[in-house]
């Protein structure tokens, strides 16, 4: 195989892309029974359905909304990149995009788009169609849709004249041959979460968490039965009694005793003793069990216990380092994530604009007391002024002479003007220097 690789690459005329020997996504090729991906069979991700239903329960939804919603509620502009000098075209180019993005089809505003895209990443992948209208202010028309319906060309070439994608109607699980809508790549934005080489979907929050969430779910519907129905967890044996002896103390005990639920009653022989059924109070409602189940699930979607409502030993300093880690650990990666196919699949893609971008507004959010700590220092180690600290906060700089000092040029003067024993603030000397004799005592007045 080493000869026949060296003879390829110096034989014959390279080509611009080169073609890989490698396979693609080996681990499908196992489950086809060691056949090669082929260009006409799209794979398709499994449970559907389940992830949907899962989706709209109370947990799954919290978790979901703690990562969509603030990303849905960012603002954003299109901007040139980082060393491109604006000019007239790049303006252009910029509102244009805008203006695409405002409107990105008459159903839809851009915060509906994202939400939609957002949830289904979570879910395990998000996709928006992108189609080129007629109209040269709005060119770029973007669609939502359901992801999970997406099958996946596995051996698609690279060619783009080749379809890569194919939607079937229903979740079905077969595509191609007319059974399904076939679509190119530079019409589709396929957002693949945690993307790996075992497959080409990716694995959402939801569907790491889905063995958990369906655990809870089980253990939350029984405990709703024990807490419903009143089920009694204690079993009284009467011992050696006769039936005449057990049907009387059955009737004494439902008619004098008992309250909402029965306890059963019966006669086994032996001592008279009270047999536990099942556990009592909270710990027959599995509430630890319950809460640590929740913490599997907000491990899944990288977020804090407290936002699934497991607030033990949460006071105000764990709260906000805790949201502040939301911030940096969820909130900003996902958001980047759909920030970057933004970029390259729909204004680099389809638009041919390289020289600009799309970019959330606030997404990395400044520690104001950490950022003035800096300065400060900066200030102290004589690295800045101090209206070069305001530029940097976006202040105007100071009107006095001070703010072009350094702390040693400060110091220095201050020093000065003690030993001169002189007030050289024209603010307070109207203009003039004084000296300590020269000023208006309190007597004199």
């Amino acid at each position: 195989m080493g000869l026949f690789n060296n003879l390829k690459q110096r034989l014959g005329r390279r080509r611009n892309e080169p073609q890989r020997d490698t396979e693609v996504y080996p681990r499908i090729m196992q489950l086809l029974s060691g056949q090669r991906v082929g260009k006409g069979q799209p794979v398709f991700k499994p449970t559907p359905w389940n992830l949907r239903t899962f989706s709209t329960t109370p947990y799954a939804r919290r978790a979901i909304n703690t990562i969509k919603n603030p990303i849905a509620q960012l603002g954003w502009e299109v901007v040139p990149k980082k060393g491109v000098e604006e000019n007239s075209e790049i303006r252009r180019q910029c509102e244009l995009v805008t203006t695409c993005l405002k409107s990105p089809n008459n159903e839809d505003s851009w915060r509906s788009l994202v939400e939609k895209v957002v949830t289904d990443i979570m879910l395990g992948a998000g996709a928006i169609e992108m189609r080129i209208g007629g109209d040269a202010m709005r060119p770029l028309w973007l669609y939502p849709v359901d992801a999970l319906s997406i099958q996946i060309y596995a051996g698609w070439s690279g060619d783009r004249r080749e379809a890569k994608y194919c939607q079937v109607p229903g979740y079905g699980t077969m595509g191609g041959g007319g059974q399904g809508i076939d679509l190119l790549a530079d019409e589709l934005i396929y957002i693949a979460p945690n993307p790996s080489t075992a497959h080409p979907f990716g694995c959402g929050p939801l569907e790491i968490a889905f063995t958990t969430i369906s655990r809870l779910l089980g253990v939350g519907e029984y405990a709703g039965n024990v807490a419903t129905n009143a089920r009694p967890t204690t079993l009284l044996d009467l011992g050696k009694a006769t039936p005449e002896q057990l049907s009387a103390f059955r009737s004494y005990w439902t008619n004098e005793i008992e309250g909402q639920g029965k306890m059963p009653i019966v006669s086994a022989g032996g001592e008279t003793k009270a047999v536990k059924l099942t556990a009592d109070g909270d710990e027959a409602l599995y509430l630890k069990w319950q809460e640590f189940l929740k913490t599997e699930i907000v491990t899944a979607f990288d977020i804090s216990p407290q936002n699934l409502g497991v607030e033990r030993d949460v006071n105000r300093s764990t709260a906000e380092v805790a949201e502040d880690r939301d911030w940096d650990q969820a909130i900003k990666p996902w958001a980047g994530l759909f920030a970057s196919h933004i970029n390259r699949d729909a204004i680099e893609g389809r638009l041919g604009f390289s020289q600009i971008e799309f970019r959330f507004v606030g997404l990395d959010r400044e520690d104001e007391k950490a950022t003035s700590e800096i300065f400060a220092t900066y200030y102290k180690s004589n690295v800045f002024t101090p209206n070069e600290i305001r530029a940097k906060l976006g202040e105007p700089p100071a009107d006095n002479r001070w703010g072009d000092m350094t702390a040693a040029d400060a110091e220095i003067a201050i020093a000065a003007a003690r030993g001169a024993a002189e007030v050289d603030d024209p603010a307070l000397t109207g203009g003039k220097k004084q000296t300590a004799k020269q000023k208006p005592s309190k007597k004199g007045k």
